[in-house]
């Protein structure tokens, strides 16, 4: 049931978006669940690994950089192009700009998870990418938007702690000891975390 559930979660991705953008009321008060539940997803996702796989992401550190790069190089530059072609309103210019300085978050690995690829690396990816956010996004809204654009790093470095790092070590050692009987039940929580996700999402829209 459950791996038949994970199958279909493209149709529950279309169906959780719609319902949460035409019903946001819905979700609302739902809202203080968000954070735990990345965390407990995250821990999830720490629980499907082990130490030794971090261990081969750090001995190639370019594999790091190459990801850091495409994400604060193709992806601001990306979006500044495709704002201007399409002759957008400077507001527009200025949130496709930011949107595509933004850090990689956590559904990135939960996506990564569901596909069979490097956990490991989508996981320390979005990490450092958090990080360097709060140097770059000021520096390309500068340089794209002419505008200086403040970056809570306290509040960004207590989310990391938060929803990343501690569950994934968490979820990481404790697999590493015990074993892969504890990871049964792991794809269970992702299809909470997508519904919390896309309700965060577009109930700021609305």
């Amino acid at each position: 049931m459950i791996h038949l559930s994970t199958r279909l979660f493209p149709v529950w991705a279309i169906l959780l978006s719609v319902t949460a953008f035409f019903f946001p009321n819905m979700f609302s008060e739902l809202r203080p669940a968000i954070i735990p539940l990345l965390s407990v997803v995250m821990f999830c996702m720490g629980m499907t690994l082990k130490w030794p796989d971090f261990k081969e992401i750090v001995k190639s550190p370019k594999i790091i950089l190459i990801g850091v790069l495409l994400q604060y190089f193709v992806m601001p530059l990306s979006a500044f192009l495709i704002s201007r072609s399409l002759g957008l309103s400077p507001e527009f210019v200025a949130g496709m700009v930011l949107v595509g300085s933004s850090a990689g978050g956590t559904a990135s690995n939960v996506i990564c998870y569901l596909a069979k690829g490097n956990v490991a690396l989508s996981i320390t990816l979005t990490m450092a990418s958090t990080l360097i956010a709060v140097f770059a996004m000021p520096v390309f809204s500068l340089l794209y938007l002419h505008q200086i654009v403040h970056v809570p790093f306290l509040n960004m470095l207590l989310s990391i702690l938060q929803m990343v790092l501690i569950p994934v070590l968490a979820g990481t050692t404790l697999n590493t000891l015990l074993g892969a009987g504890i990871k049964k039940s792991v794809r269970f929580y992702l299809f909470f975390y997508y519904c919390y996700c896309r309700y965060n999402c577009y109930n700021r829209r609305s």
